[in-house]
């Protein structure tokens, strides 16, 4: 980790139980507890948000129901809360408890009735799964076995076991509405939470916004092979948010870093 990783993490730790309206960022204007965002910008940026936020900002979302899956703090759910306005709904899965708890608490501090948030993990069948997280960036969290190890070896790093569902699961057996939109931030787990929802991937078509992650450049290359030539076999159409392109069985590894938008 970069030292100025390391002090924006830090002082996040710090200010965790601070309360204030977001200054910046996708959730500007709204109510947080917890993070920088009270600060003008802690990092000096060119335009007020990062390539990832002005695009997903730009999506028309109006009166959709929209799944975030591995939501940190819930800056996302706090997002599309809001831009999904009231006649849309947001289902919101954090596995970890730590974060699960900040979601809670900035959901209600704004008041959002169209949000529900589950202490879950989504994956690739119902069962159990060990989550690691470093104690002071729960957002790191991942249940990927090699991810999962490198965060072990951090001074002060916790294992929890998790309840994990499918997608698929929850939308038959447990009533939730299906999603017309479906972001997905889970640190490595990415093909699982797919291949949880093959179903609804076929039978609804959600939009998809994915962050590609892995335990080095080697395992993210893997990742993006491996969850695109998923997401191509089902006949999604693959746009790499960062640089632009779109993206075929020939270049998938172009988009081992960042996000992905499939329609």
């Amino acid at each position: 980790m970069n030292l100025k990783k390391t002090v924006a993490v830090n002082l996040s730790w710090l200010f965790q139980n601070h309360t204030y309206t977001s200054r910046h960022g996708l959730a500007k204007g709204l109510r947080r507890r917890g993070g920088l965002a009270f600060l003008p910008s802690f990092v000096p940026r060119s335009t007020e948000m990062i390539k990832e936020e002005e695009f997903i900002a730009a999506l028309d979302l109006s009166g959709e129901t929209v799944f975030d899956v591995g939501a940190d703090q819930g800056i996302y759910t706090l997002f599309f809360a809001r831009k999904v306005g009231p006649e849309g709904r947001v289902l919101t899965f954090e596995p970890n408890p730590i974060s699960y708890s900040h979601v809670v608490t900035n959901v209600q501090l704004n008041n959002f009735p169209n949000v529900e948030v589950r202490n879950v993990a989504i994956g690739e069948m119902p069962g159990k799964l060990t989550f690691a997280f470093p104690a002071k960036d729960p957002g790191r969290g991942s249940a990927d076995e090699r991810i999962r190890e490198q965060i072990l070896k951090e001074p002060g790093s916790r294992a929890v076991e998790v309840d994990v569902e499918t997608l698929d699961k929850l939308i038959t057996a447990a009533g939730l509405p299906s999603p017309t939109f479906v972001k997905i931030d889970v640190e490595g787990f990415e093909l699982q939470v797919l291949r949880g929802m093959s179903n609804t991937l076929k039978s609804q078509r959600p939009r998809l916004f994915i962050e590609i992650h892995g335990a080095d450049m080697k395992a993210k290359e893997a990742n993006i092979r491996q969850v695109g030539s998923f997401l191509l076999d089902h006949g999604y159409k693959i746009r790499h948010v960062e640089s632009e392109q779109d993206l075929t069985h020939s270049n998938l590894e172009q988009a081992r870093e960042g996000h992905i938008y499939c329609t």
